[in-house]
């Protein structure tokens, strides 16, 4: 099986955004640092259902190149902790919101989210958009995030999840270049193991037709800059091509979550 800092990340992938960055237009970021079906305007659906004070702590579970940690800030007045386990991630993470001017309202570390480096009670908020899938042990992962967060917080989750049509994917997929490395459940699934873990639930959203519209209509942003590809190597366009696909044979499906921490 191919590890998963093999699957991510690579220390020239730095090198290729960077040799970018001081060039690249700012409405350009989104084709990088949104790494999720749907984009920025998923990560802004997401917030809005969340619901979450002006000032909030969040930790961003997963947190990739940082793209929703900005956004969070800058649209929605959160103090955001990025944490994703591929540490060149946070490197390019820094370096954009440097980049951009929001550096005092983001941070980025290398971290397990199965045990995370925090005190109990330390956020507000726990955020994770399409980081599960690669993850076995989600009854650890949603125990963890309960641990982090303070009674009556709240986890805001996106996944992609199995679709209705029970059969093998096609691969690769931007998450995973083979099965060993994919831990998809399906919604119902989710749901039950998130509750099981101790959260009780506030909303829960299917978005497939959302992810299907925005994965047959989205065109990257023209002109210069880095892009995914930078970081994810050349057959990312391949990795995107099955996702459509599957989300198109019914293999795959998505959801938007919102729970709280009971007292």
């Amino acid at each position: 099986m191919t590890d998963l800092s093999d699957h991510y990340g690579t220390a020239d992938a730095v090198a290729r955004v960077r040799e970018h960055l001081e060039d690249s237009q700012l409405e350009r970021l989104a084709a990088l640092d949104q790494f999720h079906v749907g984009g920025a305007a998923a990560t802004r659906r997401l917030a809005e259902r969340c619901g979450f004070t002006k000032g909030a702590a969040i930790l961003d579970v997963g947190s990739g190149l940082g793209g929703p940690a900005r956004l969070l800030a800058t649209e929605f007045g959160g103090d955001v902790t990025g944490i994703d386990l591929t540490p060149e991630f946070g490197v390019i993470a820094q370096a954009l919101s440097a980049h951009v001017g929001c550096r005092d309202v983001t941070r980025f570390c290398a971290a397990d989210a199965l045990d995370l480096p925090f005190a109990d009670g330390t956020f507000d908020v726990v955020w994770t958009e399409h980081v599960a899938m690669n993850i076995g042990a989600r009854d650890v992962l949603y125990r963890e995030l309960g641990r982090v967060v303070r009674t009556g917080g709240r986890m805001a989750l996106y996944d992609v999840v199995a679709g209705p049509a029970r059969e093998p994917l096609t691969y690769p997929v931007p998450w995973a270049r083979e099965a060993g490395q994919s831990h998809l459940v399906d919604a119902d699934a989710l749901r039950w193991i998130v509750a099981a873990a101790g959260w009780d639930e506030i909303s829960v959203t299917d978005e497939s037709a959302a992810a299907l519209e925005w994965l047959e209509t989205a065109r990257p942003p023209g002109g210069g800059g880095p892009s995914l590809r930078d970081v994810m190597g050349p057959d990312f366009p391949e990795m995107i091509a099955n996702l459509r696909a599957n989300f198109a044979a019914g293999r795959l499906g998505a959801v938007q979550a919102v729970f709280e921490k009971p007292s």
